[in-house]
């Protein structure tokens, strides 16, 4: 998982429980749970996966789910060492599935594309085909070897990956109780990486409603990122959060401006963590009932990164230990919600 381990240092780890960072000479405790992989399909359609199980897992009680979802220039591997979820998971009792895109999307495309989701494409924006049938077949498949609680699956999404969770809560509607998204964008919205206007996003929201279909529901989201981003334009995150209220209130009648305001309900500012920590402005969207709707998290000062994250030097390119856990931000917002309990009069739902 580290690279390269010597057979004393492997010894070490095996007889502590910790894990040794290859060359850095320093200690990182492993997590006590066991990491799995499994495939599905075939072919230049064959996508692999990974799903850490916690050592809280019992097979007599229904676990959550948590999707994590890569982004380009990404292995389903990196993502996992990279993010620190499986910390969470362990505390929390949750499962985490790790997908990785098909051969002929990791190895065909160029430069910064290589290992990408195919979110620009608009076969990728429909359900049964493409990158939403393969994610959809990865979760089920985990579903169908351990015990999940089909009530509480939720997705989380980095850079294309956050794209492809805007695109999951369309097409999937039915099988996602809640979304988190990173540094990501607004359903078929790929264009706002290059052209600052994108889609509309009254249009994106109405495309996603379109495709939602008789399994419309209404899908809470976070979205969140930073406000120096270079990769994905702070705006395509803003947008992802305004489509996904309006498809909502388009679930709910006709009008993509209400019953939940587009306006937030609350402001309020997070400071990171001494002496480096980067500070978060966080806007909070309620319904009618008061309770939470969306959550937007802006992280200031922050690039293209997963916020927090792991400190291991050959996964710097993924994460920003400045920034605030994401992995304990997202799980915070996905935790409120089960998949029938979106509903009105509250879209919260208590649970055990």
């Amino acid at each position: 998982m580290f690279g390269r381990i010597t057979t004393r240092a492997a010894l070490i780890a095996a007889l502590t429980g910790w894990a040794v960072a290859a060359g850095q000479g320093i200690a990182v405790a492993a997590d006590p749970g066991t990491t799995v992989t499994g495939t599905v399909g075939s072919g230049v359609q064959e996508h692999s996966y990974r799903v850490y199980i916690p050592s809280t897992y019992r097979p007599g009680r229904a676990a959550p789910l948590v999707v994590m979802t890569h982004g380009c220039q990404t292995t389903a591997e990196q993502q996992q060492r990279a993010n620190l979820y499986d910390a969470v998971a362990e505390r929390e009792r949750f499962l985490v599935l790790y997908p990785d895109v098909s051969p002929i999307e990791a190895d065909v495309q160029p430069g910064p594309l290589r290992n990408c989701w195919q979110f620009p494409l608009p076969t990728s924006w429909l359900r049964g085909v493409g990158d939403p049938a393969a994610i959809a077949a990865m979760t089920k498949a985990v579903m169908t070897d351990w015990r999940v609680d089909p009530e509480r699956v939720y997705m989380v999404g980095m850079s294309a990956g956050g794209f492809m969770t805007s695109i999951m809560a369309a097409t999937y509607p039915d099988l996602f109780a809640a979304v988190a998204i990173n540094a990501g964008g607004a359903y078929g919205d790929g264009t706002c990486l290059g052209v600052p206007a994108g889609l509309p996003v009254t249009l994106s929201a109405q495309l996603a409603r379109w495709q939602m279909g008789g399994r419309a529901r209404v899908v809470p989201r976070l979205a969140m990122g930073g406000d120096a981003d270079r990769g994905v334009p702070p705006g395509c995150v803003d947008k992802a959060l305004d489509q996904g209220l309006r498809t909502n209130n388009l679930v709910l009648g006709r009008s993509q401006t209400g019953p939940v305001s587009l306006k937030p309900a609350s402001t309020r500012d997070v400071d990171g963590a001494e002496p480096d920590g980067y500070s978060s402005t966080v806007t909070t969207y309620l319904d009618p009932a008061g309770c939470v709707a969306a959550e937007r998290w802006l992280i200031h000062g922050m690039d293209h990164f997963w916020p927090g994250g792991s400190t291991d030097p050959e996964l710097a390119n993924f994460t920003d230990p400045n920034g605030p856990n994401g992995a304990e931000v997202t799980w915070e917002f996905l935790s409120r919600y089960t998949k029938s309990g979106t509903a009105p009069p509250c879209t919260e739902a208590t649970h055990p």
